[in-house]
């Protein structure tokens, strides 16, 4: 039995098409999640064409979307809880072959794979092997896929940079980038993103919601320097910081909407004059369809479209104003996906025996 352990909205949009390629071959599998994202993941869920979940571990604050520290901790007591009450259980009944799968580097990454360990399971770890080779930065992002490395057995390594961060490991598969790729192109759409001309921002990292006087300085270069109108995308986290830095410094130009269906999203994404970002998923997916993206963030872990539609900010407004100034010199035609990570995570699951197609 194949076990898909997640959490977040963005864990969906990537385990989707895998389950999907899955779900083709006539492979059963089950999804247990801890709604870290509660309202998002669960509207996301069916809109990527996936049945309910198997088993839900936790459910956000009562319910309610995380948005504190304290909350967190909640949270994590909740899932600690339920593994401490069922694992016991669940671990008699599971089949010989049974596989946990986790995907990236959120807190639900670490938990589903302490709890694949408690089961006795092997767990496989998609987007493994990532590093910044900063444990600051992304905060906690870094830490989280370290300790991921270490416990897991199976690594889908999405660069030869990841697997070489895995070296000496056994179980290292390269798949050729992430499955974020394929989510993009498993959804449908002319790529027009409707409407005039607009740039697309999405900044949500704690890291950079959490130090006001960078949020700030970036929503003002971003208003006074953008050549047409933004469309901020937040989630229920980053939105209180946003709006508050949006009205307190006046700002006009910028127009926050809650987060798309994911397939809205891609024809949004499509359709933009740039992109500003400090979404790693979000770097994979524009590098596949060539969109200029200016990636806001300390440092990467991830390669994506540098050197061709991307450019690294370092938090510096200066490289934020150049790129807002000419972004289209980043464009990209014709942007090569190359190869399905999905389908050789899939091909792979099935060689080790996890996976057994009935058609």
């Amino acid at each position: 039995m194949i076990i898909f352990i997640y959490g977040t909205t963005a864990e969906a949009i990537k385990v989707a098409p895998i389950m999907r390629r899955l779900a083709a071959r006539g492979v059963p599998y089950e999804q247990w999640v801890t709604l870290q994202h509660t309202d998002a993941l669960r509207r996301a869920i069916p809109e990527l064409g996936l049945n309910p979940p198997d088993r839900v571990i936790a459910n956000g604050s009562k319910g309610r979307p995380l948005k504190t520290p304290l909350q967190m901790v909640g949270w994590m007591l909740d899932v600690g809880k339920w593994t401490l009450r069922n694992v016991r259980r669940i671990r008699r009944t599971l089949p010989a072959d049974s596989l946990v799968v986790v995907h990236g580097d959120t807190v639900t990454t670490v938990l589903g794979t302490v709890i694949g360990r408690l089961l006795g399971v092997p767990v496989a770890h998609v987007e493994a092997g990532l590093r910044s080779g900063d444990w600051r930065h992304p905060f906690p992002e870094e830490l989280d896929r370290r300790i991921v490395g270490r416990l897991a057995q199976i690594h889908y390594a999405p660069s030869p940079e990841a697997a070489q961060n895995l070296a000496g490991r056994r179980g290292v598969v390269l798949t050729h980038g992430n499955t974020a790729k394929d989510g993009v192109r498993d959804s449908r759409g002319d790529g027009t993103g409707g409407g005039d001309a607009y740039g697309l921002v999405l900044l949500h990292r704690f890291e950079f919601i959490s130090n006001t006087t960078l949020v700030r300085a970036t929503l003002q270069t971003l208003d006074r320097r953008s050549a047409v109108p933004l469309r901020l995308i937040v989630d229920s986290y980053s939105r209180d910081a946003i709006e508050q830095s949006i009205t307190s410094l006046g700002l006009t130009r910028l127009e926050v909407t809650a987060k798309l269906e994911h397939s809205a999203f891609v024809e949004v994404l499509r359709g933009a004059e740039f992109i500003v970002t400090d979404s790693g998923g979000i770097q994979e997916e524009a590098a596949v369809v060539g969109v200029p993206t200016l990636v806001h963030r300390k440092v990467s872990e991830r390669h994506d479209g540098f050197g061709t539609s991307a450019v690294l900010s370092g938090w510096d407004q200066h490289v934020l104003e150049r790129f807002l100034d000419d972004p289209d010199k980043y464009r990209v035609s014709n942007a090569d996906a190359g190869a399905s990570p999905s389908d050789i995570i899939v091909d792979d699951l099935v060689a080790r025996g996890y996976a057994r197609p009935t058609r």
